[in-house]
């Protein structure tokens, strides 16, 4: 209570309670201006009043003691440091982009984020991501060889594993530990060996191929480049193929074919020649089989987590859009091209990110037709950090600055300060540059980050792009949104 208040308390009973309104006024003014940042320098006020008749005697109330904080509240920090104008390059064309502190939730930087673009391989987190939650880590994919009533007459059924290798033993592969072909024929052969009957020999002269797992028309998604395959981005989709239908296994962007389930029947057959098959010649077939017998042989793909780690690192689309059908098939929607945006969306759906913001046309990222925004990237990205699930993988699987996969030749010159510190995915497509992902901070500080560059890009606009993310990486906890 002000000294002004006490004054008029000693007052006449007839001024007591027009001292006392006016002086909770006065404090509620006074208190008000100094809330709204205002300073008169002045705080004497004066205010004339009506009189007004008491009747009846006014007892004064004692005022409640205000409590005292028990300890003292810090001041919070203003960020001060701006990224702005770098992203107002031109080589960004159009920018949109955001930041979030992972641990509170904040934006701290934020332009246009809410618009929904096309985010070329950065989609890959979303794919990994559903992988990673509908499949599980450890989860793998079977190629198996089946027996039929007819000793000569096999079923080669692919199970969707793009990596399964027509490779020799010794022989480099970009999908280094994975499943071959050679083992599978070889199995095979040993399975059908009678061995009863000394110098057994075998005799298959029929490989009947099962590429259904997924309809194997079903291939490709009509909104990719029709050049997609002859410049090695990506196999036709099919769940039978070898080496991800490279011509060379150990050349992540070699040429593919037109027809990889024939190429692995074809690879089949000349590695069971290879394991003592005794056929002159095998007819390969791609009828319905009429009925199966005993599994004869089976080999298995490398487990879930390692495949995510691939393709996020190396940019894989081929790996990417195997993963994405087969979430799809584990979803119960059937594998086909057009369920993958609703089987990969719907699989993150629990994590509170709507799929009603997102419109999805394959697992790569190649369509120009996909449409996501940064916010519900740096979204996922938060979940991802924040998670003790199987999504925390995926932090770990992102290329890193400098170093390995897709950045390990990015990040250098006067942006070479952010080397190793920071974790994240490219993306490249006609139109669109991209990169999102993790920063630690030059003051150690996480943050999520996702930037997309859309319009009349150039490879100059993923260099403006590390800027920026170099810039973010140098403010860290003091990044400002102005």
């Amino acid at each position: 209570m002000t000294s002004r208040d006490a004054t008029d308390q000693r007052s006449s009973r007839k001024r007591v309670l027009i001292g006392v309104a006016l002086g909770m006024g006065i404090a509620v003014a006074i208190g008000g201006a100094f809330s709204a940042g205002l300073w008169t320098g002045n705080n004497s006020v004066s205010v004339a009043a009506p009189d007004v008749i008491q009747s009846e005697p006014v007892t004064q109330m004692a005022s409640a003691q205000r409590p005292t904080p028990s300890a003292t509240v810090a001041p919070r920090r203003i960020p001060t440091c701006t990224v702005a104008n770098y992203a107002v390059d031109e080589n960004l064309a159009s920018f949109s982009g955001i930041v979030v502190d992972p641990v509170t939730g904040d934006v701290r930087f934020s332009r246009s984020a809410d618009i929904a673009i096309a985010p070329a391989s950065v989609q890959k987190i979303i794919t990994a991501a559903a992988a990673l939650e509908t499949l599980g880590p450890e989860t793998t994919f079977s190629t198996t060889v089946l027996a039929t009533e007819d000793p000569e007459v096999v079923v080669l059924v692919g199970g969707g594993d793009a990596t399964l290798s027509a490779r020799a033993e010794d022989a480099a592969s970009v999908y280094e530990g994975s499943p071959r072909i050679a083992d599978l024929a070889k199995l095979t052969i040993e399975a059908l060996v009678d061995p009863n009957e000394e110098d057994a020999t075998v005799k298959i002269s029929k490989v009947i191929v099962d590429a259904g797992l997924w309809d194997s028309e079903d291939s490709w998604v009509e909104s990719w480049s029709r050049s997609a395959t002859s410049n090695g981005f990506i196999s036709h989709v099919t769940a039978l193929q070898v080496d991800g239908d490279r011509q060379n296994p150990n050349d992540p962007l070699s040429r593919r074919s037109q027809d990889p389930v024939g190429k692995a029947a074809s690879a089949f057959v000349a590695a069971l020649r290879q394991a003592g098959n005794t056929a002159r010649y095998v007819t390969i077939s791609y009828e319905q089989p009429q009925s199966t017998g005993v599994t004869l042989a089976s080999v298995e793909s490398r487990p879930v987590s390692e495949l995510v780690t691939y393709m996020l690192k190396e940019s894989d689309n081929t790996l990417a859009e195997m993963l994405a059908r087969q979430v799809s098939l584990a979803s119960g929607l059937g594998g086909t091209s057009a369920s993958v945006g609703e089987a990969l969306t719907s699989a993150l759906a629990p994590y509170g990110l709507s799929p009603e913001r997102v419109s999805l046309q394959d697992g790569s990222g190649l369509s120009s037709l996909n449409s996501v925004s940064p916010e519900y990237v740096a979204d996922l990205l938060v979940e991802i950090y924040r998670s003790s699930t199987d999504l925390s993988l995926i932090a770990q699987a992102l290329p890193v600055a400098g170093v390995d996969g897709s950045l390990d030749n990015r990040f250098f010159g006067d942006n070479a300060i952010a080397q190793s510190e920071v974790r994240a995915k490219t993306g490249s497509i006609n139109g669109v540059r991209s990169l999102a992902g993790f920063i630690t901070g030059a003051d150690g500080a996480d943050l999520v980050f996702a930037f997309f560059a859309t319009g009349d890009v150039t490879d100059e606009s993923r260099t403006a792009l590390e800027t920026l993310t170099t810039a973010v990486y140098s403010c860290g906890s003091n990044l400002a949104d102005f």
